[in-house]
């Protein structure tokens, strides 16, 4: 296997996964590249994935797909075509990267952004810029938020399990953090800018989330099962956000 040389362990580690993505062995037919050669290569993968996102949503017929499948094409876009771009993003408060792997991405705007690369019609800005609760009610559509108050980790953890099904869902920590809760195959991880010693944008387990762990109070919202949500991404309506 050739060498890819002058390139720093996160870049490494994200090419890998773009490879996976892409179907192609990382063990073979790898090229020499420079640093600067990889950052501008991995840009352009990351315009690529979106436009598969893109091609892939405009086939889409809503009265010809059942509510399931959609769903699970949604977080499948999501987490398989625009997600893994931006793990190892490094977080700050006020960060508000467009390109993954470039600069740092605070919770709110890793949220923000990602849904806007997904298909979304929404301000990333406008919404990132929402108290918790309020991103909630944007993403909601009206329909009930799971808020769960006052319970041990193991508890809410429980609630989670048992109250979501297989998909993407947006949680709210009380008034400060924002990610994604992604539930597959029973079990649940936290997709978010980690702002813990800035570790910036990763997947963790639940049960092994610090974040999770800190806060009593979390909101959840429907996103790949949230139908109406869906309908406005397929048609791209605009999201507007909800202040108050």
């Amino acid at each position: 296997m050739k060498v890819l040389l002058n390139m720093n362990p996160l870049k490494s580690r994200l090419l890998l996964l773009f490879l996976v993505l892409a179907d192609l062995n990382p063990l073979g037919q790898f090229q020499v590249l420079s640093a600067q050669t990889y950052v501008s290569g991995f840009e352009t993968s990351y315009s690529a994935s979106k436009k598969f996102v893109t091609t892939s949503k405009s086939r889409i017929r809503f009265d010809r797909i059942t509510d399931d499948s959609l769903s699970h094409l949604f977080t499948n876009l999501l987490t398989e075509k625009i997600i893994p771009y931006w793990l190892g993003t490094l977080w700050s408060f006020e960060g508000h990267t467009s390109v993954p792997g470039s600069g740092e991405i605070a919770c709110g705007y890793f949220v923000s952004t990602t849904l806007q690369d997904v298909g979304f019609n929404l301000n990333r800005y406008k919404f990132a810029q929402l108290l918790p609760i309020n991103e909630a009610k944007t993403l909601s559509m009206g329909m009930p938020l799971l808020e769960i108050n006052n319970n041990s980790t193991a508890e809410r953890i429980d609630i989670l399990k048992r109250s979501l099904k297989e998909g993407i869902y947006f949680i709210g920590f009380d008034h400060s953090h924002v990610g994604y809760i992604q539930k597959k195959n029973g079990e649940l991880f936290v997709i978010h800018s980690n702002y813990i010693s800035a570790k910036g944008v990763v997947i963790e387990k639940i049960e092994e989330s610090q974040v999770f762990s800190y806060y009593d109070r979390i909101y959840i919202a429907e996103i790949s099962t949230n139908v109406p949500l869906l309908k406005k991404w397929l048609t791209n309506e605009v999201i507007k956000v909800i202040s108050e």
